[in-house]
């Protein structure tokens, strides 16, 4: 046998195995979208759209306002003048998101533990908060179900062994150790999995960020507002699940016998589930008003690859902002989210230049995104426009126009980019293909230098869910968030588009086009190699 042809045979079969291994297309070897497309995305044009959506005359853009309709109403006609067509139901490019009022009766609304004789009672937003406020009246003997999951199959129920029927169950938030990059089903989790066991309620430990920051979310909670129904399930069934404050948790550690710590932070330990020797009662009474109309707009421009145009790239922002000031005054939000709104709305005329992509775009511009990401929530976990295994990933933009000048010594601003940067958020989360096209692609654009400070999703800031993205995100589609910074404007009637950076807008949006254009193109799906959070 000679050795070195041997050894030459073996080299050549392990570079096939590799080449048939790697995906087909390399980002360095992607095309880029055509010049002609690329330089359709215009500061004039970008200047043109927030100079109408950020006026004075749309008073904000307020999810529940007439305002908000007129800049929903601009957005769709720009998109089917751009060969879109509606993607919503009904045909129209208005996805109808059907918000309610509701108004907690805070003399009828009350947890009360009944442990070793003792009754205590705790009080709604003071105690303890739910997510869509509505009628409950549950009681039921206490049992602490550890983590709250049962998910045989990962080897892990916290209800082996006990019986929660007609009890309210109680578990901490956050997951085990040893599920820890474990993707579960809505099944396996929580409310689903008390509901499938028989519990008359759940009450969970309210995450740190919401434990620390409690008074503000007690002020949220007494605030009139709308919110979207409660979240349907694939029984059609429905539990009533609250999330305990400081005052109920101490209460509950003292009837469970364990340390506060255990139950705020549980750190991934293993907690022992059991049936606890106290007697739980949960009422609210809640007004249900129905909510003046709320819409996302959400647009298709189809793909030309007969076999890849039922997959969708999708491009998304939010276009409400603020409330008009009680005075009048107007809170426009040229940067938040006006600047990411006109981004995508020139980067979907752009998608329409010349020869259309291999998949399919789509576009939707969220609503109640300052109301707690309602828009994207009902188009992801109520009525998906199109079904969510078929989106390939998600570029959403909120907040890219704004850069820090040079010599800007206020606080307010520290965190600004300066006119040659870009925070990008998530990009590595779920697809290490994306991130490195990402990467890629930008070096072959704009040159931007990418700022990963907030993709720590241990962040305090914790922006990684706190945009529409991370709605999609969580059920595993990849995304990247585009981002430029907070600044001393945020949230307030200064944000106007005199202070927008619009050749810095103009860079990312060509940028985010040719990222998203490449992704569209591609030979194969997007690899999706890790797991949602």
């Amino acid at each position: 046998m000679n050795h070195r042809r041997t050894s030459h045979n073996m080299v050549t079969l392990l570079m096939l195995l590799a080449l048939m291994a790697a995906p087909a297309q390399s980002a360095g070897s992607l095309p880029l979208p055509s010049p002609e497309a690329t330089s359709s995305i215009t500061v004039r044009d970008l200047k043109k759209h927030l100079s109408f959506l950020a006026s004075d005359e749309l008073g904000g853009r307020y999810t529940l306002s007439p305002s908000n309709r007129i800049a929903a109403r601009y957005l769709a006609s720009q998109l089917e003048s751009y060969g879109f067509r509606g993607a919503a139901s009904d045909g129209s490019f208005f996805q109808k998101v059907p918000l309610s009022i509701r108004s907690v009766d805070l003399s009828k609304s009350s947890v009360v533990i009944n442990s070793g004789g003792t009754a205590n009672e705790f009080k709604y937003a003071d105690d303890f908060a739910m997510l869509s406020p509505t009628d409950v009246n549950a009681v039921g003997g206490l049992v602490f179900v550890g983590y709250g999951i049962s998910s045989p199959k990962n080897k892990h129920d916290d209800y082996a062994g006990l019986d929660v029927s007609g009890r309210i169950a109680f578990a901490v938030s956050g997951l085990p150790d040893s599920l820890k990059g474990t993707a579960l089903g809505d099944e396996e989790q929580a409310e689903q999995a008390a509901l499938a066991h028989g519990a008359t309620g759940l009450i969970v430990v309210a995450p740190p960020q919401s434990l620390i920051a409690w008074k503000q979310l007690r002020d949220y909670l007494l605030h009139e507002d709308a919110t979207l129904p409660p979240k349907p399930s694939a029984s059609g069934k429905t539990l009533s699940t609250i999330f305990a404050g400081p005052a109920l948790i101490k209460a509950m550690a003292a009837a469970i016998g364990v340390a506060e710590a255990d139950l705020t932070a549980p750190g991934g330990k293993p907690l022992k589930p059991a049936a606890v020797a106290a007697t739980v009662a949960i009422r609210m009474k809640v007004d249900v008003k129905v909510a003046p109309p709320a819409q996302n707009v959400v647009a298709i421009l189809e793909g030309s690859e007969p076999k890849l145009k039922d997959q969708y790239v999708v491009l998304s922002a939010h276009y409400d902002h603020l409330k008009t000031g009680d005075t009048g005054e107007v809170f426009n939000g040229a940067d938040d989210d006006g600047s990411g709104t006109v981004a995508v709305l020139e980067i979907a005329q752009a998608f329409s230049i010349g020869p259309r992509p291999r998949r399919s775009v789509l576009v939707v511009f969220h609503t109640g995104e300052e109301m707690g990401l309602f828009g994207s929530e009902f188009n992801t976990d109520y009525e998906p426009v199109v079904p969510l295994e078929k989106l390939v990933a998600d570029f959403n933009i909120d907040m890219i126009g704004r850069t820090r000048p040079p010599g800007d010594t206020d606080a307010r601003d520290k965190e600004l980019t300066d006119r040659d940067s870009v925070y990008i958020i998530g990009a590595d989360k779920l697809s290490t293909e994306l991130n490195t096209l990402s990467e890629q692609t930008n070096a072959d654009t704009a040159r931007l230098r990418f700022d990963y400070t907030y993709n720590d999703e241990g962040h305090p800031q914790r922006f990684y869910y706190r945009s529409d993205h991370y709605n999609y995100a969580k059920h595993g589609i990849p995304i990247i968030f585009y981002f430029t910074g907070v600044h001393r404007d945020y949230h307030r009637a200064t944000d106007d588009v005199d202070k927008i950076d619009f050749d810095k807008m103009e860079r990312i949006a060509r940028m985010v086009f040719a990222t998203g254009w490449r992704v569209a193109n591609l030979d194969h799906r997007l690899v999706v190699d890790k797991k949602p959070r």
